[in-house]
C-alpha cells in the first residue's frame, strides 16, 4: 500500500532510450527514426535508474525508437533488474533473434512487448513501414515464448484492422501470447493527423473487449488508452475492472531519450529535465504532476464522474484535442449524474484463501489495482465477502496475476 507521507510513487516508468528507429510507423508518438541529437549517456541511466529505485518503482519498459538499436541496451537492463526491478523491453522485433532473446534472460527482463497490428502481413507491413515486418512481429513473439520470455502483443486498434481483432487476439493466443494490450490511438506525434475512432466506435470495441476477456483466458485481454473499460465493465457486470484507469503523472510518467520527463508516452507537456533537476525532484515537486494528482480539478464530465477515482480519463487525449488535460476524455461516451459523488465501494471482506492469492502477486501497484478492481466488482454484484470464486470472476486472465 502507499506510504501515506509520499503517496505518490513512479511505480511504472516508460523509458524512451532512443529515437533511432529501422521503422517508420505512421502514429508514432515520438516520430521515431533518426537518433536524437543528444541523448542520454549509459552513465547518466544507471544514476536514473538509482533514483528510481530509490523512489519506489516497480516496473521500468526500455523502450524507444528500437531499443535494441543502443548499444548498451543490456548493460542497463541488467543495472535494473539487478535493483529488483520488473523490466520489460518494447520492440519491433526486427532485431529479436535466440542470441538476444537469451540475453534479454541474462539480464533479468521479465517480459517483451511486441507490436503486431494485423493478421494480414501486407497490412501490418504497410501500417509499421517495412518490408517483412510482420514475419519479424511472429518470429520474435515465436522465439521469446521458446526461451520462456513473457509477451505482451501491443496492438492499435484503427478503422483499417478494427473488423480483425478477435481473430487476431485469437492468433496470439495460439501463438501463446501472455497478454494482448489493444491500444486506442491517441493523436500526437506522427499521429496527431491520423484519424482517431468515433466515440460509439471506441465504445463497442471496449464492450466487446469486456466480452472477450473470459473466453481468451487465462491470456490477459486489455485495453489501453481508454481508462472509460473500467466503467464500462462495471456498468455490464464483467470483469476487469483493475485493468486501465489513468496513471499518468499519479503512479506512472515517460522519460524521453533527451532526459524529459512527461506524464505519459502520449503527452508532450514537459514537466522538467532529469538532467537540469533531477527525476526525484521533478516527479515530487513538478506543477503538472501536482495538478494531475487532484481529481477535484479535473473538468468537464470528468469531473463530474462518479468512476473518476477508477477511471480518471485519458489526461493525454483531453491534451490532444483540447489543449488542456484536465480538460473531460472526448472519447469517452458516458454521461455522468453530474454531482460528482465517488464510486463508494464499502463493506467487502476478504476470505483467506483469496487475500493470499492477493497478497502472491509479487508487484505492489499491480497488486493494489487488482485489490480495489475485484472489491467494486464485488459491490457491483452485490457480494459482500470475496472469494476464490469471486475473485476468479473478477479477474478475467486472473491466473497471470500470480505469476512471480
Amino acid at each position: 500500500m502507499k506510504n501515506p507521507n509520499n503517496p505518490y510513487i513512479p511505480s511504472l516508468i516508460s523509458w524512451n532510450l532512443t529515437k533511432k528507429c529501422n521503422l517508420r510507423c505512421p502514429h508514432c508518438y515520438l516520430e521515431a527514426g533518426k537518433k536524437a541529437e543528444y541523448e542520454l549517456s549509459t552513465e547518466e541511466c544507471l544514476g536514473l535508474v538509482d533514483e528510481m529505485k530509490l523512489l519506489g518503482t516497480e516496473m521500468l519498459i526500455l523502450t524507444g525508437g528500437e531499443p535494441l538499436l543502443r548499444k548498451d541496451i543490456f548493460d542497463i537492463a541488467q543495472y535494473a533488474s539487478g535493483q529488483g526491478i520488473w523490466v520489460v523491453m518494447g520492440t519491433n522485433g526486427v532485431l529479436v533473434t535466440e542470441k538476444v532473446a537469451q540475453k534479454m534472460i541474462e539480464c533479468g527482463v521479465k517480459g517483451v512487448a511486441i507490436s503486431l497490428d494485423s493478421i494480414d502481413p501486407q497490412k501490418h507491413n504497410d501500417f509499421r513501414g517495412g518490408p517483412n515486418s510482420w514475419e519479424y512481429s511472429v518470429r520474435a513473439l515465436k522465439i521469446c515464448r521458446a526461451a520462456g520470455l513473457q509477451v505482451l502483443v501491443q496492438t492499435t486498434v484503427m478503422e483499417s484492422n478494427y473488423e480483425e481483432i478477435p481473430r487476431l487476439i485469437e492468433f496470439t493466443r495460439e501463438l501463446g501470447a501472455w497478454s494482448f494490450n489493444l491500444y486506442f490511438l491517441v493523436q500526437t506525434g506522427r499521429g496527431q493527423h491520423m484519424n482517431d475512432l468515433s466515440p460509439q466506435r471506441t465504445h463497442a470495441m471496449l464492450e466487446n473487449l469486456a466480452e472477450l476477456q473470459d473466453r481468451y483466458r487465462p491470456m490477459l485481454v486489455r485495453s489501453k488508452c481508454a481508462p472509460q473499460f473500467k466503467q464500462i465493465a462495471y456498468e455490464m457486470g464483467k470483469g476487469g475492472l483493475e485493468s486501465g484507469g489513468c496513471m499518468a503523472g499519479t503512479e506512472y510518467c515517460r522519460i524521453t531519450p533527451e532526459g524529459h520527463v512527461t506524464p505519459c508516452p502520449y503527452m508532450t507537456v514537459v514537466a522538467g529535465n532529469v538532467l537540469e533537476q533531477g527525476f526525484t525532484e521533478i516527479w515530487r515537486t513538478s506543477p503538472v504532476f501536482r495538478e494531475l494528482r487532484d481529481l477535484y480539478k479535473l473538468q468537464g464530465r470528468c469531473g463530474r464522474c462518479e468512476f473518476k477515482e477508477l477511471c480518471g480519463g485519458c489526461r493525454c487525449r483531453a491534451y490532444a484535442a483540447f489543449g488542456d488535460y484536465l480538460q473531460e476524455d472526448p472519447a469517452c461516451t458516458y454521461q455522468p449524474d453530474g454531482n460528482g459523488r465517488l464510486l463508494q465501494v464499502e463493506g467487502i471482506v476478504w476470505a483467506e484463501a483469496a487475500r493470499a492469492r492477493l497478497e502472491r502477486i509479487p508487484i505492489a501497484f499491480i497488486r493494489n489495482k487488482v485489490q480495489k478492481g475485484v472489491e467494486a466488482y464485488a459491490q457491483r454484484q452485490g457480494a459482500k465477502r470475496i472469494t476464490a470464486e469471486v475473485m476468479n470472476e473478477a479477474l478475467a486472465g486472473a491466473e497471470r496475476y500470480s505469476v512471480s
